[in-house]
């Protein structure tokens, strides 16, 4: 197999005699098939959850007649100013795995996990990784871990479990495993009856590993109760409250949130940026970008996060229209007209 006969990662992967998942691990764990990840990495396709002018996969892939060990490549690949996938840096990481791996994968060696020194892979995060784990075991129709059982035993009765024995991963393996259980109803009524007797730290693990999952109502009611404690926000109620679909209630929540000066932290806009996309309609987006500007002026950025921010933003393939409609308005406030005009300047460099 040489670097010039193979076109694509995945046609790399097919190659090699092997079975692969691509998720999209942008803004949200979403599975793409196998025909929106080729239109993407070729750039015939916008990558539908950007963020920092990149496009992150999860890929994993096994080969069956081998083993039934799976292996898993995180990898980030720059996007253009339109948000497409740039040939070359992907071309250039065919090149990098062809040279380094050869056939290797389809002999399901060590080095199909491990792939050589390059500039496009990445390392999740600890939370975003166990998140990860737990959606490709419930996207294959893998068994979740053993100890997810003791979260479910922790749920039904919190005086006799301790919550310390519950590792993060296994939260996140009960969470995604959640909607099909057979117990269901009666897990998430004991949630809501005992949620005073759990520790801080399980409750704001278990909304984090909730992100990527819809919530039940009752559960989402109690994530929007959380989401301002004494005067301070946290940080994991509003993961919790990220949804692939619009929902008027999250929209009329972060609205609020974002006019009121506790939201003036950069921790806080980035989560609504990443998380919290599919609610931006036009008074959200106006509302968060002056949030975004008023930051910007009183730590002193120079307009360099404000203007992170919007690129961010108009990338997204859904947002984009309405950002750029939004630059070109002339009813802004003071402090948005201003961070506007630093962004018209620095364009002109």
């Amino acid at each position: 197999m040489s670097a010039n006969s193979i076109n694509s990662i995945s046609e790399f992967l097919l190659h090699a005699g092997t079975e692969y998942q691509v998720f999209d691990m942008g803004r949200r764990l979403t599975p793409l098939d196998s025909q929106q990840f080729l239109d993407i990495e070729n750039g015939s396709a916008y990558a539908p959850y950007p963020r920092q002018q990149h496009a992150w996969f999860g890929i994993v892939f096994w080969n069956k007649r081998a083993s039934n060990q799976h292996y898993i490549w995180f990898i980030k690949l720059p996007l253009d100013e339109q948000g497409l996938v740039v040939s070359a840096t992907r071309n250039h990481f065919l090149e990098i795995i062809v040279d380094a791996l050869g056939q290797s994968v389809a002999d399901d060696s060590e080095k199909a996990q491990t792939l050589p020194d390059n500039p496009y892979s990445f390392v999740p995060g600890q939370s975003l990784l166990a998140q990860f784990n737990a959606f490709v075991k419930h996207t294959l129709k893998q068994p979740l871990s053993e100890d997810a059982q003791k979260v479910e035993a922790y749920i039904k009765a919190p005086q006799l479990v301790d919550w310390q024995q519950i590792s993060m991963q296994s939260v996140a393996d009960f969470v995604h495993g959640l909607k099909s259980h057979e117990h269901y109803d009666a897990i998430v009524s004991a949630f809501c009856t005992n949620k005073a007797l759990y520790s801080d730290v399980f409750l704001n693990t278990f909304l984090e590993m909730s992100e990527n999952i819809s919530l039940p109502e009752q559960i989402e009611t109690f994530a929007i109760e959380r989401l301002q404690i004494s005067g301070d926000v946290s940080l994991s109620a509003l993961r919790a409250l990220s949804s692939d679909v619009f929902s008027k209630r999250i929209n009329t929540q972060l609205v609020a949130l974002l006019r009121q000066e506790v939201s003036s932290r950069l921790d806080i806009l980035s989560v609504i940026a990443a998380r919290h996309f599919e609610q931006m309609d036009e008074v959200l987006l106006e509302v968060f970008l002056e949030q975004a500007a008023k930051v910007d002026e009183k730590e002193g950025h120079n307009g360099a996060l404000f203007s992170g921010f919007f690129s961010d933003l108009v990338q997204i393939p859904k947002l984009r229209r309405q950002v750029l409609t939004l630059l070109h308005s002339s009813t802004h406030s003071q402090s948005l007209m201003k961070a506007f005009n630093q962004l018209f300047a620095q364009a002109r460099k």
